[in-house]
Order: C-alpha cells, then structure tokens, then sequence
C-alpha cells in the first residue's frame, strides 16, 4: 500500500460498497414500510375516499344528515336511468319504497358525466343504487351545446 504525506490509499471497490450499504438498507426498510401503510381492503371503512372520481365530490351534496352510511362495494352498487320527466317521480317511488337520500350530484357541463365515476362516488358514500338523468340545458351562452346531469344517490 502505498501512501503519500497525509493521504492514505483506499480500495474504490471497498469504497463504493461501503458507501451504498446504507442506501441498500435505506431503501429496503423504505419498501418494507411502505407495504404496511397501504390500504387493504380489510381496513376499508364505511365512508372512507377509496375510489377516484375527479371533482366529483365538489358537486356532491350530502343529503345523510349526519346518519352512518353502510359499507358499499362498487359492484354492489345500482345505476337506473329515466327521463327528465320521470326523475322526481321515480325517487318519490323509491323513498316510498324505503329507500332513503344519501347524496345528490348536479352538473352543468359541455363534457360527458361518465356514470361510472358516479358510481364509485356512490359506492365511497355508501349508496346502493343511483337515479340518473341528463338533458341539453336551455339556459346556456355557451359556444357549445351544455348537458344538465342530475344523480340522486339511494340507500336502503
């Protein structure tokens, strides 16, 4: 081994290793630690976000008043459409029918309300079936032709 005045030779391939195993040791207690913070299904709650719907939940208005909401997977979840016409009578039928009001989604837009993102909304808030319609909107400016949707979500 050779040394200069106030130097010292040292092995790079000893070097870079010794350097890299914190990192190795790093990363993998990062990875392990990382595995037990995911949700699992086992841990899902009852109202808990667990599905993505974009700005959804900004138009969502909750109609629980405070009432606990069931466990709803997205499966289990209903989707029924009607008429314009046909929508307040249809859940006046179902509220007799001893479905209860969970939530209700109103949009305006010139884009398509898939009502698949309505559905896992529906599911995260805990309703088991929807009642959805759409129309052109009459009362629009807008250069392109505007849709009204209208989903009332039910729970029995």
């Amino acid at each position: 081994m050779r040394t200069f005045p106030g130097f010292f030779y040292r092995d790079p391939l000893r070097c870079g290793l010794a350097r890299m195993k914190p990192s190795i040791s790093l990363v993998s207690a990062l990875m392990l630690c990382s595995c037990a913070l995911t949700p699992t299904v086992n841990t899902r709650r009852a109202g808990q976000h667990w599905n993505y719907y974009g700005k959804l939940l900004d138009v969502y208005r909750d109609q629980t008043g405070g009432r606990p909401v069931a466990l709803v997977w997205l499966d289990q979840v209903q989707f029924n459409q009607v008429t314009p016409g046909e929508f307040v009578k249809t859940v006046k039928l179902l509220g007799t029918q001893g479905y209860r009001k969970i939530g209700f989604v109103s949009v305006r837009s010139e884009y398509f309300v898939d009502p698949y993102e309505v559905k896992k909304l529906a599911a995260d808030k805990g309703a088991k079936l929807i009642v959805g319609t759409w129309f052109k909107s009459a009362r629009s400016r807008a250069r392109y032709p505007v849709t009204e949707y209208w989903y009332q979500l039910l729970d029995k």
